[in-house]
């Protein structure tokens, strides 16, 4: 498409005015510490309240429970997490099917049936989509596909669980906070920076402005999801990826409806809409699962290397939603949320090295998805 004579495009600025690419080592990282009696300080500080940054602060407290004499040298707040969300779980949307080791090791005398979960997986469905009316059922059903004896869950809710676990056994979790950098000296990590509160959407400072503050500990855990900001700033900082396969990525998009009738088994699909072939390069599928007797989680995943710019997870997922498959599990119902997230899909050869001087990465953070099984989540809880 060619650009206008000032050089604009009809949709904006031409790509030669484009900012530059932020360096996240200059950017996300602060090398100067704020004066000691400015600074928050605490025993850990563990970055992301989801499954894996809860799990962290869940096990640390049952070890340091057994270590009083530990315990008391991380100062008044041994365990803190920072979550950007209102509350922990705020930016976790959708169903997954969680298989138990992870909460079975982290609690073992709470029952499944204490657990937030919707029961376990008793069918399996995995159809290949030749087009919006043709779905050939896989049979027998592949065995990474196969979820029976795995549990449903609300990764929202299981996370609210985990944090309510936490508070209750003593970390201190702030909510509604962000961490903007990484603070490094002499080449240890030594905490995180919280970010500025009150400010306008052009960046002004508003009338209930707060300035962000150094928060210090003897470890931090970076537990941001999928490529964090300062999970990227460590990595480059300590060459965590160096001799490691580059990671590959993709997006889901996703939603969650209520539903008139239950679905009563776990749903996956490949092929349509998606092309196949060398020239598109288009990798991807679907998930439909039960979430309770009213709801449904329903996603599409796209590889992020397909050659068609023009390609749209969004759009390829309400094609989707067309299809007869799909229809009869949604009419008459209605979306309630729905949103995105990436997936590294990298697997154990793009994992970078998990730890450096005062910093250790867990759950998505670290690549910890098994993509041939679509699982995640007992790893998150396992990291952690």
């Amino acid at each position: 498409m060619a650009a206008s004579v000032d050089g604009r495009g009809p949709h904006g600025p031409a790509p030669s005015e484009f900012p530059p690419p932020v360096d996240s080592v200059q950017e996300f990282i602060k090398r100067e510490l704020d004066p000691e009696d400015e600074r928050i300080d605490v025993g850990v500080v563990i970055v992301g309240g989801g499954p894996a940054g809860l799990a962290c602060a869940n096990r640390l407290l049952q070890l340091l429970a057994d270590a009083p004499e530990v315990m008391e040298r991380l100062g008044e707040v041994p365990v803190a997490v920072i979550e950007k969300g209102k509350s922990c779980g705020a930016h976790n949307l959708s169903g997954a099917m969680m298989r138990p080791s992870g909460l079975k090791a982290l609690f073992p005398d709470v029952e499944p049936g204490a657990w937030p979960t919707y029961g376990t997986v008793d069918k399996d469905s995995v159809y290949w989509m030749l087009g919006p009316g043709v779905a050939m059922p896989l049979k027998p059903t592949p065995p990474p596909c196969r979820n029976r004896g795995n549990y449903m869950v609300s990764v929202a809710e299981l996370s609210r669980w985990l944090a309510d676990k936490a508070e209750e056994a003593g970390a201190y979790i702030l909510t509604e906070t962000s961490a903007q950098q990484l603070l490094v000296t002499d080449g240890v990590v030594r905490g995180v920076r919280s970010g500025d509160k009150g400010r306008g959407k052009e960046g002004e400072p508003l009338s209930n402005f707060e300035p962000g503050s150094d928060v210090t500990a003897r470890a931090t855990v970076l537990a941001e999801g999928t490529w964090g900001h300062l999970t990227g700033a460590a990595i480059r900082e300590f060459g965590l990826a160096e001799h490691r396969e580059p990671q590959v990525w993709a997006l889901g998009v996703k939603e969650v409806w209520e539903v008139p009738k239950p679905l009563e088994r776990v749903i996956h699909t490949l092929g349509w809409p998606l092309r196949y072939g060398a020239k598109w390069h288009e990798f991807g599928g679907s998930w439909i699962y039960p979430m309770g007797r009213e709801r449904v989680s329903i996603g599409f995943v796209v590889g992020l290397d397909y050659t068609d710019a023009t390609v749209s997870p969004h759009d390829l997922l309400q094609q989707f939603k067309t299809s007869k498959l799909v229809r009869r599990i949604l009419d008459g119902g209605k979306r309630v949320s729905w949103g995105a997230k990436a997936i590294p899909e990298g697997g154990y050869w793009a994992m970078p090295k998990v730890s450096a001087p005062g910093v250790v990465l867990c759950g998505d953070s670290a690549g910890m998805v098994n993509v041939p099984v679509l699982k995640g989540i007992h790893y998150a809880i396992h990291s952690g």
